[in-house]
């Protein structure tokens, strides 16, 4: 293991050092003609406020608000985005992993259509065979600052268009916390999951705004965007409140929600086969919390920048009434924290999950620490480089590394 930590101190030193300009999905560059640095920061795809403020106008600066956009050019529309990785993983228990990965291979539409209207499309494949297609439009109502949007489609719901933990991340990896479930029970919901559905958010003015939706939640198969129907008729509902705080990007989110998920009738539980009535399959579940960034001048290193980063998340789940294992009803909280240097185009960061998914009977708690670093290399290529360790009670614990190139066009 101390290898390891060598090796991946050695990759982060070389991740940094040279860092070039940056770049991001090229179609809005090529569309403006400028760097995506404007809208990035440190590296793709993490935004910056700017950023943020262009995809909440649904991909437009605010002097284009209400205006018909100009459409001449198919490319300034259409981007590409392949990634390839190498991920190692060495478990206490059991088969460790070494393997070369091609990710994903996404195609990408997006860009304001009308003065009112944008849509966004992304079609990937996945390294599992698996096509994975999120569909979006978009009616903004109003001006740059106080404004009405209605959101609809197959979509990302908070995590990776939101804001103070919400937004993508500058290295590999999603915290836990927003990307794994955070109970014992068999409800397969994390807050990163694509979904179907209706948004409304109402910005208050141009540093804060409302967040509600309406969506169909997960099938059976722990999927929100596979299937031609929802499993039941009722809907999963998100509350969250978003704030950008000064000049620099620091922010808070807070999150609110409330969903059913069903179980699939036939499964064994406890060597008992679930009968298809609701107080045998039908879970109920709750999460909320809050998020929050601060990015703040280097006091040892003039001109740049850093940011802490953290939140914390609860979860209650309400197991069905005739369940077979009679088991209770099921609360979790998870806590992150991160540390991210900013470099010219690049980063060094680190981050500590916390999550323990069984609060109200024996605590069982899983710890995960991230250590890497994200630099852009030149227009197209982003490398980015991680090491963690997962410290896990009375489960299988590892330690590994991955690494990532990203390529756009």
């Amino acid at each position: 293991m101390r290898r390891l930590w060598v090796g991946l101190l050695v990759l982060v030193g070389m991740v940094v050092s040279g860092a070039g300009d940056a770049w991001a999905i090229p179609a809005w560059a090529r569309k403006y003609g400028v760097s995506c640095n404007v809208c990035h920061r440190p590296n793709v795809p993490r935004l910056n406020d700017y950023g943020h403020r262009f995809r909440k106008l649904g991909y437009r600066v605010p002097e284009e608000v209400g205006e018909a956009p100009e459409y001449k050019e198919i490319g300034n529309f259409l981007s590409m985005r392949g990634r390839m990785r190498y991920e190692y993983e060495d478990f206490e228990k059991g088969q460790n992993t070494s393997r070369f990965k091609w990710n994903d291979a996404t195609f990408f539409y997006g860009g304001a259509n009308t003065e009112n209207l944008s849509s966004f499309f992304e079609w990937e494949w996945e390294d599992s065979n698996d096509i994975a297609l999120l569909g979006q439009f978009a009616w903004l109502f109003g001006g740059p600052d106080r404004y009405a949007q209605i959101r609809l489609g197959q979509m990302h719901t908070l995590s990776r268009v939101g804001w103070a933990g919400f937004d993508r991340p500058s290295g590999i990896s999603t915290t836990d916390v927003i990307g794994s479930t955070l109970t014992t029970t068999a409800v397969p919901f994390t807050l990163a999951k694509d979904q179907r559905g209706i948004e409304l958010t109402v910005g208050l003015n141009k540093d804060i705004r409302l967040i509600g939706q309406v969506t169909n939640g997960l099938n059976e198969a722990g999927n929100g965007t596979s299937g031609s129907q929802d499993d039941d008729t009722e809907k999963d509902i998100m509350l969250a409140y978003e704030q950008m705080i000064g000049e620099r990007g620091s922010g808070v989110t807070g999150v609110f929600y409330r969903g059913t998920w069903h179980q699939a009738a036939g499964t064994s539980v406890g060597g008992t086969a679930l009968v298809d009535d609701d107080a045998y399959t039908q879970f109920a579940f709750y999460r909320y919390g809050l998020t929050g960034s601060w990015v703040f001048p280097t006091p040892w290193l003039a001109g740049r920048e850093g940011e802490l980063q953290g939140g914390m998340i609860f979860a209650h789940d309400d197991v069905p009434d005739l369940y077979p294992t009679g088991k209770s009803n099921a609360d979790g909280q998870a806590y992150f924290v991160g540390l991210e240097q900013y470099f010219k185009d690049a980063s060094v960061f680190s981050r500590l999950d916390f999550r323990n998914v069984e609060v109200s009977g024996a605590d069982q708690w899983r710890r995960k620490y991230t250590l890497g670093a994200a630099r852009q290399v030149n227009d197209y290529l982003r490398l980015a480089v991680e090491g963690f360790v997962k410290d896990q009670e009375a489960a299988n614990d590892s330690f590994g590394a991955q690494a990532e190139a990203m390529f756009n066009f």
